[in-house]
């Protein structure tokens, strides 16, 4: 193992940029970063700059140590490419104690396949994702600070369905033949344009991709669709998707806090037999209109299914329902078949919201089909603080149906779609 000390910008120095650095190392080597300031204008620097397998880089303070993109690249998509990024780690390669800023397309990412590490790090003012994992084994991201990215406001088209959004803190892929096992933990992100943190698998993929991540004691503040976004499948089948989520702060996210789905169409292909399957727990979700939304699907997708187990959460602030459980959500002139929520609900607090819980069976405009969804719930000793309608259930559009558990506590039981 060799230690290679980059000293920003001193002529005279053995090694003055990062790009000599990386040139020069070799699997099992330490670069460690001087304080200044690296970037194609200060020190020369050749973006993307490209981590070798087995490399580490080290900033001494990540205050100090800055890697600036100055305004590099741009957002891409379909497929959203890793080099696009101000810095890409390889197998088995980590950084930690640095501040990567002004990419015009990413901070970091990660190649297909790689293992990486990312500790430590203060990731702002990117044009599209902070963090961009394409298909990784594995990743661990720990102790970082997020702010401002997606500052492209990038939207991209898609071959069906809308509202597309490129601009998360962390985003990952799933693909199909990699492990696509993420570890986040104890990290701050606030304020990008889509969502903080999001794991899911895009129409392009083969069939039966598996994903997992575990998302621990993070603080996400002010993104402006979820706090955390988890879908298994825009359009393949069989995939399989297992999370745990516990003891985060969600503030102030615009749409939502959580938002899980198994499955919906972002392309000509139709989504079946996918399944998530998520434990929630001990997270505080505040000041966003709906805490956490569970759908079995959305849009044209069958058989699919998201299982949640929700405890000991603690929702306030919340302007619509705290938690909404729906088997799917119809399209106009599609149908959306036997897709299931199931889902249980215990020992979560609830303040100032009413109804704090609403399950739906299926909702939809007129012209969507939607058919044999179901949620199946039951409520455990959840505390509210007002006893009026805590708990609304709908079976909604005709031929769906919400079922609770014999043993659950006192729900409102009312007729009709109240989801479109």
């Amino acid at each position: 193992m060799s230690v290679i000390t980059v000293h920003a910008g001193e002529p005279r120095a053995v090694v003055s940029s990062l790009t000599q650095a990386l040139s020069r190392a070799r699997a099992g080597d330490l670069i460690l970063l001087g304080p200044g300031h690296y970037s194609p204008q200060r020190t020369g620097e050749l973006l993307p700059l490209r981590v070798p397998p087995g490399v580490a880089i080290e900033g001494g303070d990540r205050e100090r140590c800055i890697i600036d993109g100055e305004g590099w690249s741009a957002p891409s998509f379909n497929p959203i490419r890793p080099d696009s990024a101000v810095l890409v780690l390889g197998e088995d390669s980590s950084i930690a104690n640095v501040t990567l800023t002004n990419g015009g397309g990413h901070g970091l990412g990660a190649l297909p396949g790689a293992s990486v590490r990312i500790q430590n790090c203060v990731i702002t003012h990117h044009g599209a994702h902070g963090v961009f994992l394409g298909g990784v084994e594995e990743a661990a991201i720990t102790a970082c600070v997020f702010r401002d990215n997606g500052r492209q406001r990038f939207s991209p088209s898609l071959p069906r369905g809308s509202g597309a959004r490129q601009g998360h803190h962390i985003f990952a892929e799933a693909r199909h033949g990699r492990r696509n096992r993420l570890w986040i933990t104890d990290n701050t992100l606030q304020d990008c344009f889509a969502d903080g943190i999001a794991l899911v698998c895009f129409f392009t993929e083969a069939d039966e991709v598996a994903c997992e991540a575990t998302v621990l004691r993070n603080t996400i503040v002010a993104s402006e669709r979820a706090g955390l976004l988890f879908s298994s499948s825009f359009g393949p089948s069989h995939n399989r998707q297992r999370l745990v989520i516990a003891d985060n702060t969600l503030r102030d996210n615009k749409q939502f806090g959580i938002h899980l789905l198994a499955a919906v169409p972002l392309a000509a292909r139709v989504p079946a037999h996918a399944s998530c399957h998520a434990l929630v727990t001990g997270n505080e979700i505040t000041g966003s209109p709906c805490g956490v939304l569970v759908q079995g699907a959305v849009g044209e997708a069958h058989g699919n299914t998201c299982d949640v187990v929700l405890i000991r959460n603690r929702f306030a602030e919340i302007a619509q329902h705290a938690i909404r459980l729906v088997g799917a959500l119809g399209g106009e002139g599609i149908e959306t078949r036997g897709n299931t929520v199931r889902a249980e609900i215990v020992h979560n607090l609830f303040t100032g919201v009413v109804p704090a819980v609403l399950a739906q069976g299926a909702g939809g405009p007129e012209g969507s089909r939607p058919t044999q969804n179901v949620v199946a719930a039951r409520f455990t000793e959840n505390v509210f603080d007002t006893s009026s309608s805590a708990i609304l259930v709908s079976d909604g559009r005709e031929g769906n149906r919400v079922e609770v558990a014999a043993d659950s506590q006192a729900y409102t039981r009312r007729d009709g779609n109240l989801l479109s």
